[in-house]
């Protein structure tokens, strides 16, 4: 199905709907090439036949994705602790404090669900200090984590890299970390194993058929994409001073704040998420009250998994959301962000350069029902104590020990449209209007305890930006991205929303790269992993991912290692036509982006380019002007269209 390529005809005397305004023909049907493919995704929610299942487990508890570990219910049957860590304190190091965890995690009777994501994290903090010697970490893998019982045979160091962690204006210290992360041990590799679900009642007696996933029916297991990962880390350190260089530096104390000492984190986490056959499926009968789901690891499986539950009947799902009239509303499951805008002051169907923007943001489940009050959306207290309709906001202790990082909400606004580019040198000017990176909605210290009270302050619906005074003309995009977890079903969505400035004529991207509905088409369609957004949208990516400092997911970085990292990537990895459709978006080569399949190019020729995010040549620095400008490599197959 082809979208329009022009707004919807309407412009509101007071508004201007942006809601499902498909504005730019990007979309080809999903067995061709080109820029985008109309999704296909059999499970919407709601509207669909069975709904994803969500199970993560930290230490030893479950955890909700908001912070909260799960309580051991009444059901006495299995093994549970009593304590559990903090993730909700940023006060502390989550994993020294254990508390009396408050969480509990809802499962919605008679319904269908079907499995889609299964974590399990271990990991400990400073105890295994010494940066030049990993033994001791690597045995506590084999030896102590929980993954013990597992072959661990053939484990080998796969990557050892350095990221940039920008300081926080006055708080703190540009740091860095260096992350070695570890792969290939057998049951890595293995490719029989499988996970059987079972739904327990209170007295532990299994209640319908029990349904067994294999992990290869999982998109989603690779350290390069930020899932499993054997990994030691040291963080808040300075960079090193020369190749080889392995002291745990301190950074310097900000005056007025206590000082931070190195932190040693050693983690083994096993993460299967993106189920490629959500048509094998699971009812949850007719149950009330406390229950356990049991998941059972082939790898391990004298060693089940137990997940405290309580099952609710949908009748009595309490009516915590609204209508459009503002009726109390049974919340649904499912999410929809929506966005509209002020319409432009000059009573045209375009805004003008230095005009105030008014956005307003709407979040909906798939039923339509608004998750929050009109006006207002939650405080960071109301999402960490579960009392937001399920919506997540970023709760750093979370992002900074699970680092499972699909929680953070954002509003974001860029364009044009047709000079919408990566840009390799962070403090060069932008090529196109765009913030730096924000929490529009849930900025860091609504969802951290601060003396200030912010955690408790609820966030406007409403927010407003100024175009610059030289915004240049053409079609601009205002992207919503929102995270929740209902009822056991854990998603993101992000919406894409457009608006003319300083002209009527639509502008497009540039086309410069697409072709991710070859292999990201049907259940595997973008919108169905990670952030949701569509592959029509590939080319806004990086604007959130696109900062003025150096921070380390930048599109161009991780992108790159994601794919050439990956065993199920089927194309040749030297033919850069795959995804590049113009030359031109292939002729900055860099350090970083080469190390994704040539991790060892120029030795440390480039130590220091490595470590700095100025001028030239920095990580991202232009290789091809500097010396490829007349010997690309010609291992490459490039594209033959030079772009616009």
């Amino acid at each position: 199905m082809k979208r329009s390529i022009l707004f919807q005809a309407a412009v509101c005397a007071l508004l201007v709907p942006m809601l499902g305004c498909d504005l730019l023909k990007v979309s080809d049907s999903e067995s061709t090439g080109g820029r985008g493919a109309k999704v296909f995704d059999p499970y919407q929610s709601a509207a669909s036949g069975a709904i994803r299942l969500s199970l993560q487990m930290f230490n030893g508890c479950a955890i909700l994705p908001n912070g909260q570990m799960a309580a051991k219910n009444s059901a006495t049957f299995f093994p549970y602790p009593d304590k559990c860590p903090s993730l909700a304190s940023p006060l502390d190091e989550p994993t020294k404090t254990l508390v009396d965890p408050t969480g509990r995690i809802q499962i919605q009777a008679n319904t269908t669900y079907f499995l889609n994501q299964f974590t399990v994290t271990d990991t400990v903090v400073d105890k295994h200090t010494t940066p030049g010697d990993l033994s001791a970490a690597i045995s506590w893998m084999k030896n102590e984590s929980v993954f013990k019982k597992l072959d661990w045979s053939n484990l080998s160091q796969v990557s050892d890299e350095w990221k940039f962690l920008p300081a926080v204006p006055g708080a703190t210290h540009d740091s860095w970390a260096r992350q070695v992360l570890f792969d290939n041990a057998n049951w890595r590799t293995a490719t029989d194993d499988s996970f059987t679900i079972e739904i327990l009642d209170f007295d532990g007696v299994v209640r319908g058929e029990p349904v067994t996933y294999a992990r290869s029916e999982f998109l989603a297991d690779s350290w390069s994409a930020g899932h499993s990962r054997i990994m030691w880390r040291m963080e808040k350190v300075m960079p090193p001073v020369a190749p080889g260089d392995q002291v745990a530096r301190p950074i310097p104390q900000v005056p007025g704040w206590p000082p931070e000492p190195p932190l040693f984190r050693t983690m083994v986490r096993m993460d299967a998420i993106g189920s490629t056959n959500p048509f094998k499926t699971f009812k949850v009968g007719d149950l009330r009250g406390d229950g356990t789901i049991k998941i059972t690891w082939s790898q391990m499986k004298d060693s089940p998994f137990y997940f405290p539950v309580t099952y609710v009947n949908p009748q009595d799902v309490p009516a915590t959301c609204t209508d459009d009239s503002g009726n109390a509303k049974p919340c649904g499951f499912g999410l929809a962000p929506r966005l509209t805008m002020a319409a432009p002051v000059n009573g045209l169907d375009y805004y003008q350069p230095g005009e105030l923007l008014d956005l307003f943001v709407d979040v909906r489940d798939g039923e339509g029902n608004r998750l929050h009050p009109a006006d207002t959306l939650p405080s960071g207290a109301e999402v960490s104590s579960n009392n937001a309709n399920g919506l997540l906001y970023a709760l750093i202790p979370l992002l900074d020990t699970v680092m499972d990082y699909d929680m953070v909400p954002a509003v974001q606004i860029a364009g044009p449209l047709q000079d919408m580019r990566v840009r390799s040198d962070p403090t060069a000017p932008a090529q196109y209007f765009g913030p730096d990176f924000f929490y529009a909605l849930a900025d860091e210290p609504a969802t951290v305890h601060l003396p200030t009270g912010m955690n408790t302050m609820k966030w406007p619906t409403r927010i407003s930006k100024t175009l610059p005074k030289d915004a240049k003309a053409g079609t601009y995009v205002a992207l919503v991205k929102n995270n929740r977890y209902f009822m056991g079903e854990r998603t993101s969505k992000l919406n894409a929303f457009f608006f003319q400035v300083g002209q009527s004529e639509r502008t497009s991207y540039p086309g410069d790269v697409g072709n991710c509905q070859i292999c990201h088409r049907g259940v595997l369609s973008l919108d169905n992993l990670r952030h949701g957004l569509s592959v029509d949208h590939v080319e806004s990516c990086k604007v959130c991912h696109m900062f003025n400092n150096d921070l380390y997911n930048r599109p161009q970085e991780f992108i790159h290692k994601i794919h050439m990292t990956s065993s199920r990537y089927p194309a040749n990895k030297s033919d850069c036509t795959m995804c590049h459709l113009t030359k031109r978006s292939t002729l900055r080569p860099s350090i970083t982006l080469c190390a994704s399949c040539h991790p060892s190019a120029h030795d440390n020729q480039f130590f220091q380019a490595k470590f700095s995010s100025t001028g030239e040549p920095n990580r991202f620095g232009n290789c091809a002007q500097a010396c490829h400008v007349n010997t690309p490599p010609k291992s490459h197959i490039l594209p033959s269209t030079e772009g616009l």
